[in-house]
């Protein structure tokens, strides 16, 4: 019996830590899809600035190749927490199959036990019942 509750408790831990990894990932990505959404406003703010004096437009290329590469850095990085957030997903979905089934195993031995105990119970007040009837029946052929 405590090795059964172990066993859930353990799995409900897998669980929970499986869900804390996907949701970090989640929010990692989150993070870098706003970094590059930032960077693209840096962007379009540099590019206007650039119009507006001579020393800009000639910095401006510079600014703009360095923006590119952190640009597509952010992307791949965006692409592998993806592919890392579906495995976690995938973890999170086999540790909570794995808990379901030892709660559903759990709960089909309680049910099994406590059918026993009313069968048990049952046979008790019936031998109390047939005992009482047996002595009144005794006492009425006094």
């Amino acid at each position: 019996m405590k090795s059964r509750e172990t066993l859930i408790r353990l799995s409900r831990f897998k669980t929970d830590e499986a869900k804390r990894k996907l949701a970090g990932l989640v929010a990692m990505r989150d993070d870098l899809l706003r970094k590059q959404k930032d960077l693209e406003q840096s962007l379009s703010d540099e590019q206007r600035k650039a119009t507006e004096n001579e020393f800009g437009r000639f910095a401006f290329p510079s600014f703009a190749k360095a923006v590119i590469a952190r640009r597509e850095n952010l992307a791949r990085s965006v692409m592998e927490i993806e592919r890392q957030i579906e495995a976690a997903r995938e973890d999170v979905n086999a540790c909570f199959r794995d808990l379901k089934k030892y709660e559903l195993a759990e709960e089909a031995r309680q049910r099994r036990e406590d059918a026993e105990t009313a069968r048990t119970q049952q046979a008790e007040a019936d031998d109390v019942a047939v005992t009482r009837f047996a002595r009144a029946q005794a006492d009425l052929h006094r």
